[in-house]
Formats: C-alpha cells, structure tokens, sequence
C-alpha cells in the first residue's frame, strides 16, 4: 500500500492534518494537490490512467484522438464504443486505429468535429478551446446557449463555470494530461444546462454525504474485500467494481451501478482533522474538539456513540474528526496511523515558521516537519543552509536535531521527488542517473536539491521466505519489497506475493539494512510477475525519421480493464491478441513481453471464491490484480462479472504451475 504523510498542522493537541482530500497518492510523478485529487477520481471512475509504470506523466500533452477517448468515458458512454468500430469516417482514421471507435462514437454524438476536408487529424495536439468546447457540449450547452463566437464564448463560458481553474486561458495552449484531469473533473461538480447533476450520468444511484472509511475492508458478514462507508448514521458495505484506494478517509458522494457496486467517488471540500488523542475526556478530545455524547463514532466495523465509548478513545493510535456542511462535528472514526518512529532524516534545512528561533514547523529535503517542543533549542542553533540531521517521533514530528550527518535514504524516484521507503516524500530538483520508477539512492545536495542514484549490488544471500531471513539477516517488521524485470520500472510487493520458499540470490537485485542491522529494503528481480502489467497484446511498427534516414521500431501495448496502455517501443516479439503482459523501463520502452499460459475448460467448481483456482490438479492463486474478460461480447469485466456470465473459463496464468504460478486473467467461455 502506499503510504503519504499529510501537511502537518498545529492546532489543540497533536493535530495531523486538516483537509477534505485524505487518501494516498496513487501516481507518484502528480506533485500538485489539486491535479493529484482531480487524477485520483478520475482513475477511480475509469476515465484517465497512468502508465505501466505507476506513473501519470501531467505535463504529457494530449492528442485528439486521446481526448475523444476521456471525452466517451467522461460521457459515460464506454458501453457503447464497440458499436462504433471498425468504421471510417475519416480519410486518416482507419477503421483498425484503436481510436476509431471513440473517435466515431465523439464525431456521432456531436462533441468533436474533423476539420472539413475529410480529415481528423487524430495525431494532433488537442487545444484548450477544443477541449472546453467538448466539455461544455459534454454538460448539453448548444451554440445558442453559448454564443457564435468560437473560441471567446467557449472560453468565457467555461472560465464562468469554473472549468479553467488550473488551465491555460490561451485557447491555442495544447492541453496537458494534467490540465485534461483538472478540466474533467471540474466537470463532474457541473450541473448541465438543463439543472441535472453531470455526475448522475456516471452512475445508476448515488449516497451523498458519505465518508469513504476503507476500500478494503472486513463487513458484518465477516466479507473481505468491501468498501466500508458511513453515511445518513448508519455504516454500509459495497462490494467495489472501482479501485478508491487513494480516496481512502474522504467525504462525498459515492456512486453506485445498477448492481450496487461502488464504482467512484467524488470528494467534497468539507474538513477533517486527523489527531493523535493524547487525553479524552466525555465532551471533549485533546483540549481543544468539543464533542457531544451523541456523535456518532466508528471502530472497526462497529458504529457507536461518543458517550458510550469516548474512554477508549484515548488508547486509539489516531482519530479522524469529520466536519458537515454546517461546520459541526458528525462523526470521529478511530484510524490505523503510519508511524514514523526513530525515522532519521539528513538534508539542508529549508525554511522555518515562524521563525528559526522558536520553530513550529521546519522544511527539510522538500518536506513541512511540525516541531515538537523538546527540538526547539536544538533547532534554534541552525539556520537556513545549514546542513542538520533530525529524528522524528511516530506522528512524524521533530523531536531532536544535530550539525551535518548524513543519512542513506531510499526510495521510488517520481517527478521532482522520491517517496522514502520510510513512507515520507522528499521534494526538489532532483539531478543523477535514474529514472522516474526506479528504486533509488537519495541524498540532500543543497537547499532544495537532491541527488538521486539508481541502487546496484546484488546479493550473496538467498532469501528465506517463511523465516523471513536473507541469508543469516532478519527482515525488519516494516521491510519494503519491491521487483522488477530486468531493467523495468520498479513496483512495490509483499512478502505473502512470493509463491517459492526460497529466493536464490541470483534473483536479488539490492538489499539494505537499517540501523539495527535488519534488512529493511529489497529489490528482486522478476520473481512474482507483478512487474508486468497484463492483458490482450498488439504488437505494432513505428518509422520515425525522413527520406533515406528512417528506421522501423517494433512497438507494443496492452489493453485491459484499465485501458490501453501507450505504445512501448520494444526489442522483444510477441503476437496481436494474446494475453500477455508487458514491463516497461524508466525510459518508456518495454523491456520484456511475456505470453501467459493459459488452461481452458476450467470449471466454476474448481474455484476457491476468488482467491484461487485448482489447475490440472494444483492450486493457483488469483492475483488482487486479475482482470476479468467476456470473450462473447469482448469487453473487460471485474472478476465477479465473469464469474457470473459463464460455466467454463480459459485462465491466463504466469509462471510455471506446481512453483509459482499465478493468475492474471480470467476469460469466459
């Protein structure tokens, strides 16, 4: 899971954070607050995705072809683009261009348009005015309603509506990835031009006011796997259709299909505090929340009232506070909280506030610290330049603070920052040898720079995984495992992902202890799969240069029920069609295609719920991961839906059955 501090704020008592966006960051390279939230929903609803890499890539502009594509789903018309393929409408969009049916669908309903002479132009960049324009087609604006003028009243209209917030205002800008999530999202907010909802036309049914407590969570029933959520006094749970991992703790609207199932959610900008309870009292947290005996609390998968429980409060390791529309309090939920005990951080000291004397809050290798009282002398020593190293309690705070050191850090190298293994973010300009994805070396090289270093060394030591040893040496309780293929990008795995016994040291990349001498990070290579992302394969060409100078690439993509993925220049064969997967490196190419094998006739009593399946006699695991597919009308399902829909399946498995074999795909037959 992957885990984010929160900006640290002081108010009564030890108070964690104060904000309406409460989830973790899925798409590490989405530094901007605003454009992560935007990012994060529309993931949810299926819109926009990121690539192989983990990345979302912000500042990559959009062709027309791929805004058609988020202007379908943002529609929520997805179920109808097969409908629309395999036709030409366009001199320059083939009936085979895997835009075409979204191309078609876009041009049919009105919200784009060729340019007049036949053509499309699916290849060029998509412009502010282009996409605004779409948008506001998107909400029912006829050109009566807006004016004649295009593109001044699109731009006008839009700017009114609050659509341009966090957008270029030149409408000839060629709109970013970024850009294109702030638009779309401040879409699903609208009310369209006859006074409906947008969002209604995402979801059969909706539960406003509801605070979305946890995506993976253990119902009544004693069912894993469901969305867990508190709304009109009373706790709920769906089973998930959508991944709201990283809205995890928000307050909104959640939305529903037809058969219940959670399938997004749109924050509201209501406030939360989130707080370590240092002492409870029957009307009252830490000195400073006023509580009444009726609000309602949640612990676990119990709902009860503040008078009744308020006197074990107290030994809960962080509390959430959730704030109405009104500003009073309508519900505390008792949370987990990461902790960030005996962390030790070495960097150039940043800023202070208020000041370097009496430190509340300092900033270190791109990160706000609250600083507790016993730091404050020490800090007051230093001032801004001066190289510190500090240690932090298990709320992240500062509570020590020494001249000069250097601590060795590691951690996923995103845009303009890394996130530490230790679960913080270090932020600034980053310079060295690696790319965005890999597992890296950081150090702080000056005020606002880091200096970053792609891991290397090997192993000497097998890995025992039921010891949970390397070689002679413990894995420390808070190990961080992560894998990759060959030269891929980096993803991150638990020990309970590793299906052998043993992992041979030929198999392990980097290994680093901490100051215990336990082993607190790992980097194995292509050892469970989970390196790769799967599905249908289509393997492609690209000729790029001019006259005698042109050379052909072989390329590759795969879609699944997140999407296409970008097409990957790669070295390696594969053929259209198969499932597969791809690992893709830090430079974009892929670096390693594979071909699942796959076991067919599988019967629904060979299934252990979703959790695994007996092939040919051994029982495989389903990856959380497993895509869902119905070969009949050839459209990715969630695993239930497949399940559902068939008697017989054809599963897609990597590795090798009898050692570490896991599913990847389901397919109905």
């Amino acid at each position: 899971m992957k885990r984010k501090l929160l900006s640290l704020l002081t108010a009564a008592g030890l108070c964690l954070g104060l904000t309406g966006y409460a989830g973790a960051a899925s798409f590490p390279d989405v530094s901007d607050a605003d454009t992560a939230l935007a990012v994060e929903v529309l993931s949810g609803l299926g819109i926009v995705s990121g690539g192989s890499d983990g990345n979302y890539y912000p500042d990559q502009g959009l062709t027309r072809a791929q805004f058609c594509k988020l202007a379908v789903l943002a529609g929520g018309h997805g179920d109808q683009v097969s409908g629309s393929a395999y036709r030409t409408l366009f001199s320059d969009v083939a009936g085979s261009h895997w835009a075409a049916p979204y191309i078609n669908l876009a041009c049919e309903e009105g919200l784009m348009s060729g340019y007049g002479n036949g053509t499309f132009g699916p290849d060029d960049p998509v412009t502010v005015g282009q996409a605004v324009t779409v948008v506001l087609r998107l909400l029912g604006y006829t050109i009566d309603q807006v004016g004649p003028f295009w593109p001044e009243d699109y731009m006008a209209l839009g700017e009114q509506l609050g659509l341009l917030e966090g957008v270029s205002r030149d409408p000839d800008h060629a709109l970013t990835r970024g850009e294109a999530a702030l638009m779309l999202y401040a879409l699903l907010g609208q009310s369209d031009s006859t006074g409906k909802d947008y969002i209604d036309n995402l979801c059969a049914s909706k539960v406003e006011n509801a605070v979305l407590l946890d995506t993976d969570a253990e119902s009544g029933d004693g069912t894993e796997g469901m969305v867990e959520v508190y709304a009109n006094q009373n706790l709920s749970w769906y089973e998930p259709a959508a991944d709201l991992e990283g809205l995890a703790g928000s307050r909104g609207t959640l939305l529903l299909d037809q058969s219940g199932r959670v399938t997004g959610f749109l924050p509201d900008d209501t406030v939360r505090y989130t707080l370590i309870p240092e002492s409870v009292t029957a009307n009252c947290i830490n000195g400073g929340y006023t509580v009444s005996g009726s609000t309602a609390v949640v612990m676990g998968d119990t709902l009860t009232t503040f008078e009744n429980c308020w006197y074990d409060l107290a030994g809960c390791p962080q509390l959430t506070l959730y704030y109405n529309q009104s500003g009073n309090l309508e519900l505390v939920a008792a949370t987990e909280r990461t902790t960030y005990e005996g962390v030790v951080l070495s960097g150039y000291y940043e800023d202070a506030s208020p000041n370097t004397s009496t430190p509340d809050t300092i900033t270190l290798l791109g990160m706000e610290l609250e600083v507790e009282e016993s730091a404050v002398s020490s800090l007051s020593a230093f001032s801004v330049g001066d190289k510190i190293t500090v240690t932090l309690d298990g709320g992240g705070a500062v509570i020590s603070a020494t001249a000069g050191g250097q601590t060795t850090l590691y951690g996923v190298l995103g845009e303009g920052q890394v996130e530490l293994t230790c679960g913080l973010t270090a932020k600034g300009t980053v310079s060295g040898s690696a790319g965005a994805g890999d597992l890296v070396k950081v150090t702080s090289s000056g005020v606002g720079k880091l200096s970053v270093s792609q891991v290397s060394g090997g192993s000497s030591l097998d890995l025992n995984v039921s010891e949970k040893t390397l070689g002679s040496i413990p894995l420390a309780d808070n190990v961080r495992i992560y894998e990759r293929a060959g030269t891929s990008v980096v993803t991150e795995i638990d020990l309970e992902d590793i299906q052998s016994a043993t992992v041979k040291a030929s198999d392990i990349d980097f290994y680093a202890t901490d100051s215990n001498g336990l082993v607190s990070v790992l980097l194995l290579d292509d050892v469970t799969g989970n390196a790769y992302t799967y599905g249908l394969l289509t393997m492609g060409s690209r000729t790029e240069g001019s006259g005698t100078m042109t050379y052909t690439n072989r390329t590759v993509s795969v879609e699944n029920g997140r999407g296409t993925t970008q097409e990957y220049i790669t070295g390696q064969s594969g053929r259209t069609g198969d499932m597969g997967g791809i690992a893709v490196s830090s430079e974009g190419k892929a670096v390693s295609v594979v071909t699942l094998s796959e076991a067919e006739g599988v019967d629904q009593s060979a299934f252990d719920s979703l959790d695994a399946v007996m092939i040919d006699g051994v029982r495989v695991p389903i990856s959380d991961a497993a895509q869902g597919y119905n070969s009949d009308t050839e459209r990715w399902v969630t695993l239930s839906q497949a399940r559902a829909n068939s008697d017989t399946f054809t599963v897609y498995y990597s590795g090798t059955l009898g050692v570490d074999a896991v599913v990847r795909v389901l397919a109905t037959e």
